[in-house]
């Protein structure tokens, strides 16, 4: 039986820098710098087999035929990863919301003893709130991984241990005020550090 053709790919130059991109960029996931290795060696001129491109790049030529199929029906789309059957989402929408909200406000306004936001501080504030509706800290975690959010990674600089605090930060503001009015007044304003300014 005679080895079916397979498609030919021809890339405009446009989706070949994406690929290229895509190939080589370290945030890319493995599995997707490899379909786009595919892609870009089906496209190459000596028009290689699904065979032989599985053999330089260490997969079966069924995978390749896959990709192959998947980026001329969808194009850069159809390198991703399709939605896994399974399971539907357990979590109501208004629960995520909630998640999302508590974990983008201070711990302050959260009525927490924290000046920075931890996980389990996260979990117990919401466990709070929630009450009966039970969530839990992976879920937590997977929402707030879902949409990028780190709160734990924010410096909250306006929250400190220090007592005199609140008079330090009202110097530096009225510094930069005064600095400012110097500027409007039109005279040459310098800013060495957060602590000197000096204007003339």
């Amino acid at each position: 039986m005679p080895t079916p053709i397979a498609p030919r790919i021809i890339l405009p130059p446009n989706a070949r820098m994406d690929l290229q991109t895509l190939a080589r960029a370290h945030s890319t996931p493995p599995s997707l710098a490899l379909r786009a290795r595919m892609i870009l060696r089906a496209a190459a001129l000596d028009r290689p087999t699904n065979l032989h491109i599985g053999h330089e790049l260490g997969c079966s030529n069924l995978t390749v035929g896959k990709w192959r199929r998947r980026y001329l029906d969808l194009g850069l789309l159809g390198l991703q990863d399709a939605r896994r059957s399974g399971r539907p989402r357990t979590i109501a929408a208004p629960t995520r919301v909630q998640v999302i909200s508590v974990a983008s406000t201070l711990p302050h306004d959260q009525d927490r003893p924290v000046t920075r936001w931890t996980l389990d501080e996260i979990v117990a504030t919401l466990l709070d709130a929630l009450g009966t509706e039970a969530i839990s800290r992976s879920s937590i975690w997977r929402i707030l991984h879902d949409v990028d959010l780190k709160p734990h990674k924010s410096a909250y600089w306006l929250n400190s241990h220090d007592a005199d605090f609140d008079g330090k930060a009202h110097t530096i503001c009225h510094l930069y005020a005064k600095a400012l009015e110097s500027y409007q007044q039109g005279r040459l304003v310098i800013c060495c550090d957060d602590l000197l300014i000096r204007s003339f």
